[in-house]
């Protein structure tokens, strides 16, 4: 089926939630359409004004000043403006030629399985202990997994500091994983390389990540490396309307999603 709606959102992120609220909010008068494969960051609230399809996009298309967004079920939406806040598309962790399951790159995702189980977390750097930290707030109890013989070593002392005086949080100086045990999929236990093991639902780190835009033609957004090239208000440097939102630029602050939202709210 076709679809036409003033302003397309795609992904469940936060900052997408953010600017679906504030859109629908201040201008009940203007059609969205919030496009997710699965909508799990945040309840979606029930506008009247927006109409949620829980798909894939498979491709996005510029014509005639219209945007168009392909589906995986066959549904095509129109807008004149469209914002992605897709985020970032992580790399898999990989140990001895095999992918690690139940491996997490954000305190959201908790596999269904973890229910009173541990975590752990493996921390080499101050963007992992910030990762540690929100992790940390989800379990009863947490394993730090660090290469390093002391925290400092490889993170700010402030943010070493932080991280010993967390409660449920349990530090493994010089250790890193050598083995790990699944069924079906579900992480079952996690062997260390000083012969210990630890039961765990889960393993969060920080792995490579890309922005997840490869369904945009780079005619719609340039990029620089991986990343979008927008104006100060998050526009697409070569496609008026088209905005881009969140972890998938290098740089996102509040008061750019502020612009972005103004910029959008100005034409309607």
């Amino acid at each position: 089926m076709n679809y036409q709606v003033d302003v397309m959102i795609v992904g469940d992120s936060t900052s997408g939630h953010s600017i679906l609220d504030k859109l629908a909010s201040n201008k009940p008068t203007v059609k969205l359409a919030f496009i997710s494969q699965a909508f799990k960051s945040t309840t979606t609230h029930d506008y009247a004004n927006v109409k949620y399809f829980r798909d894939e996009v498979v491709y996005v298309s510029y014509r005639h000043r219209l945007f168009c967004c392909y589906l995986q079920n066959g549904d095509r939406i129109y807008s004149t403006h469209f914002v992605v806040a897709s985020g970032l598309n992580y790399e898999p962790l990989v140990l001895n030629n095999e992918q690690i399951p139940c491996v997490f790159n954000t305190a959201d995702d908790i596999p269904k399985s973890a229910k009173d189980q541990p975590a752990l977390v493996i921390c080499n750097q101050d963007s992992d202990a910030k990762l540690t930290l929100e992790v940390a707030k989800k379990y009863k109890q947490v394993y730090l997994c660090t290469k390093a013989l002391e925290l400092a070593e490889t993170m700010s002392a402030a943010t070493a500091k932080k991280l010993t005086k967390v409660e449920n949080l349990a530090i493994l100086p010089n250790t890193s994983v050598h083995k790990v045990v699944s069924n079906n999929g579900v992480l079952q236990k996690v062997e260390l390389d000083n012969y210990s093991e630890i039961n765990c639902a889960a393993i969060y780190t920080k792995t490579s990540a890309k922005p997840a835009i490869e369904f945009i033609p780079r005619k719609i957004i340039a990029r620089d490396g991986d990343f979008p090239v927008v104006t100060e208000n998050c526009e697409s440097t070569l496609v008026p309307g088209c905005f881009v939102a969140g972890n998938c630029l290098q740089k996102y602050t509040k008061a750019m999603e502020q612009k972005l939202i103004e910029a959008i709210l100005k034409d309607f």
